[in-house]
């Protein structure tokens, strides 16, 4: 891991992993210093990709003299479905968590197929065969296949309402159909970037994209995380809605301009 001080400013801790959409070279774009004694519990941004046991990073870090910006509470609030669905309900699809797969009546008497189904805290890789359910055999395959899936099988399993949501051109092998989605970053309820959420496909604009940027800006201000990422797209019905939400350490930038992202919060940092 790699502990830098960007422009005397802002601690990070970061470490490539090898995702070109989530690492960012800190030390190629800004003034950066190698601090190795620190203050108590100095602030500090992690970007070391998905962090299992939070708790126990957050301890270690800690211990170091260093305080993630989000506290554990904070991640889980910005992580967990059943966590951050209470406070924005009405922002985004009818969801019902729980805590083991449901049979296919218990689905039936709450949604009518299609439905999405997913973990409390994400996809299998935006896996459509287990993502978009279209029928009862089809979940019956479904769940077998979630229950031995690595990234699924340790999740509570959720349902929620399929929205249709405007279509992009392009495709991406082995995902869900890309969409009008967008990714948006908050520091302290302020955006510091956003950007198309699918940005393997050609660039894709909407004149009123930031109508969903002003309802990821509700979010934020409801959740109260310092750092988060909210994500919205816009349904063919013409609303926009929030997708899901996220703790900003672990999440990729999608379309957003890392550089960019970055000042402005460091701009924020130095305010």
């Amino acid at each position: 891991m790699n502990l830098v001080r960007l422009e005397q400013q802002l601690l990070v801790v970061s470490q490539s992993v090898g995702v070109a959409s989530y690492d960012f070279n800190f030390e190629l774009n800004f003034a950066c210093d190698h601090p190795y004694l620190l203050d108590a519990e100095e602030p500090c941004v992690l970007r070391v990709g998905p962090i299992e046991d939070y708790a126990a990073v957050y301890a270690e870090k800690v211990a170091m003299g260093l305080r993630p910006v989000n506290s554990p509470q904070e991640h889980a609030l910005a992580s967990e479905l059943d966590s951050w669905y209470p406070l924005i309900e009405e922002f985004t699809p009818r969801t019902v968590v729980f805590d083991a797969l449901p049979d296919a009546a218990q689905i039936e008497a709450l949604f009518t197929w299609p439905v999405f189904m997913k973990g409390a805290r994400q996809t299998s890789k935006h896996n459509p065969d287990l993502a978009v359910i279209q029928s009862r055999a089809h979940y019956e395959v479904a769940a077998s296949r979630y229950r031995d899936d690595a990234i699924l099988h340790w999740q509570k399993p959720v349902i929620r309402e399929f929205v249709p949501l405007v279509p992009v051109a392009g495709h991406v092998p082995g995902k869900v159909v890309p969409s009008a989605e967008y990714r948006s970053f908050w520091w302290n309820g302020e955006c510091v970037g956003w950007g198309r959420y699918w940005h393997q496909v050609a660039p894709y604009e909407l004149a009123d994209a930031r109508v969903g940027l002003a309802l990821a800006q509700q979010a934020a201000a409801r959740l109260k995380v310092p750092f988060l990422v909210v994500d919205f797209a816009k349904a063919r019905d013409g609303r926009w809605i929030i997708i899901e939400c996220n703790d900003a350490q672990e999440s990729g930038y999608a379309g957003a301009n890392p550089l960019l992202l970055w000042r402005e919060i460091l701009a924020r940092a130095r305010s």
